[in-house]
This record gives structure tokens, C-alpha cells and sequence, in this order.
């Protein structure tokens, strides 16, 4: 219940962040697209004061500033989307039919017929993918790799990813981090809300299973491999093995009574409540 909170929390904080932000920008455009008057926006009244004291160029970097972000926002969506396609059509590519079959009906409770697809590659890959062509990709390297109770932890590991749709929320706190981060503590929400997951899908796959040993045994294994194949990196994957949390991971299946805090820096959440009061402080004192 307690990790369920702090992941609620961290996805809705991080998301109200970015929404405020954009909101704003977007009052901004459409006043200066359309000259429609926006109260409570603090980039329109910086505008009218910059205009009074004879700043222009400083009026042409704001309007830069906020139409540059949403390009960034725009493309950076446009770049996933491309990413997407050429990793399904790379999956689809090296389809194991037979495997695929054999792992579906050997967890039906599971229901993995329209979700599942291994890969024929000797290189060991476990990951929930897709922003809503949602699929978990395993590999038939891992296969090779892991004994029966280990694959059985990753497969109960990502469909908790799947069932909760973790890689698109992932990519919406990426895509804040990535176009908005001046707000150093999005970041943080990022880099935390992933462990959450982490531990939350790991919480998981030990219930199912009954035991942290195959899932503590397919977490050393792939530690030792190394990181996710270049064509599945990015906001839309959730690795089994993701390096960034991997050995809270660990240290929390040798010690279960030692739960991992969540971490924030003072000097982020300072940065960030500057940055955020000199955009919201004068919301309401904005001319006409």
C-alpha cells in the first residue's frame, strides 16, 4: 500500500508540474498567435512589462523560448513514435512463433496471447514495451539463460508492467524531464517514480511466485550482461534489468526488511520551488 501511494504521488506530482508549465506556455501562444486576452499568465505579463521598459529582444527570446518548447515536445513525441515503429517491426522481424506459443499456453492464467512475442536472438532481452501496442518482449538467449523458476519471476516481473501500462506513464515523465528541465526536481520524480515501479513489479512477481529466489537468481544473471539493446532503449521500455535500479533491487530481495528510501536532493527541490513560484507568483496581477 505504501509503495502504491509514493508511486500515485510521485506520477501525478511530476504530471501536474509539466501540465501547469505547458498550460502556460500554451496561454502565451495563443495570445500572441491570436491576440486573445489570457488572465492569470505570467509569460504574457512579462511580456507587457518587457514591452514598457523597451526590452524587444528580450520579447523575441520569451516568444523563442516558448515556441521552442512545444517543437521540443512535438518532436520528441514524433522521435518515440518513429523509435516505436522500428522496434516492433525489428520484433516482428525476429518472431519465434514456436516459442511464442509454447510460453503463452505454459501461462494461461496470464493471458499472454496478444501481449507476448520472443525473439529469436542469442543476446538475453526481458521488457515491457509499447505505448499502447503494449507487448513483452523476451528472447530466446534468456530462455537459454534462465532456469524454469527464474523465467516464470520475469514473465510475473514485466506483465505487472503491462497490466499498468508503466512504459507509456514512464515516457510521459520522461518527455517533462526532457522539454521542461529547469525544474531540476522532475528529474528526481523521474529517477524515483522508475525504482517505485521497480519494486512495486518485483513485489509482485515474488507473490505470484511463491519466492524471491527465482527472481533475486534472473536479476544477477542479466546484471552481469549488461544493459538493454540499443533498438529498445527509451520512455516507452521498462527493462527487467534496468541498470539505474538494479542494485536497490537486489539489496531489497537480500534484506527485505530494509526498504529503499526515496531520494531527493535539497538544492533540487529548492531550485525548483524558485522556479516554479517566479512562474505562478503574479498569475494574477496580469495586465489588460
Amino acid at each position: 500500500m505504501r509503495w502504491a501511494l509514493h508511486s500515485r504521488t510521485l506520477f501525478f506530482g511530476g504530471t501536474l508540474i509539466c501540465v501547469a508549465v505547458y498550460i502556460q506556455m500554451g496561454l502565451y501562444l495563443t495570445h500572441m498567435i491570436w491576440g486573445l486576452q489570457t488572465s492569470y499568465n505570467i509569460f504574457s505579463w512579462c511580456t507587457h512589462w518587457m514591452k514598457e521598459l523597451g526590452f524587444l529582444s528580450v520579447i523575441y527570446l520569451l516568444n523563442a523560448f516558448v515556441l521552442g518548447t512545444f517543437i521540443l515536445v512535438l518532436y520528441s513525441i514524433w522521435t518515440q513514435l518513429i523509435r516505436s515503429a522500428r522496434a516492433l517491426k525489428y520484433i516482428n522481424w525476429l518472431r519465434d512463433s514456436e516459442l511464442t506459443t509454447f510460453y503463452v499456453k505454459r501461462y494461461p492464467e496470464l493471458m499472454l496471447r496478444k501481449h507476448l512475442v520472443v525473439i529469436h536472438t542469442h543476446e538475453p532481452i526481458a521488457l515491457a514495451f509499447g505505448l499502447f501496442q503494449r507487448r513483452i518482449i523476451i528472447s530466446s538467449g534468456l530462455t537459454h539463460l534462465l532456469d524454469e523458476k527464474e523465467m516464470e519471476a520475469v514473465l510475473f516481473h514485466e506483465h505487472y508492467h503491462l497490466r499498468h501500462y508503466d512504459p507509456l506513464k514512464t515516457f510521459l515523465l520522461t518527455l517533462g524531464v526532457s522539454t521542461i528541465g529547469y525544474v531540476p526536481i522532475l528529474k528526481s520524480i523521474l529517477s524515483n517514480y522508475k525504482m517505485v515501479r521497480e519494486i512495486m513489479a518485483d513485489n509482485d512477481a515474488i507473490k505470484k511466485a511463491g519466492t524471491p529466489v527465482g527472481l533475486g537468481g534472473a536479476l544477477l544473471k542479466l546484471l552481469r550482461i549488461g544493459s538493454v539493446n540499443a533498438r529498445f532503449q527509451g520512455g516507452v521500455v521498462s527493462s527487467f534489468a534496468a541498470d539505474s535500479v538494479v542494485n536497490d533491487r537486489i539489496a531489497r530481495i537480500l534484506e527485505p526488511d530494509k526498504e529503499p528510501t526515496l531520494r531527493f536532493s535539497g538544492w533540487s527541490l529548492v531550485c525548483s520551488v524558485l522556479v516554479l513560484m517566479t512562474l505562478f507568483a503574479v498569475f494574477n496581477v496580469v495586465p489588460h
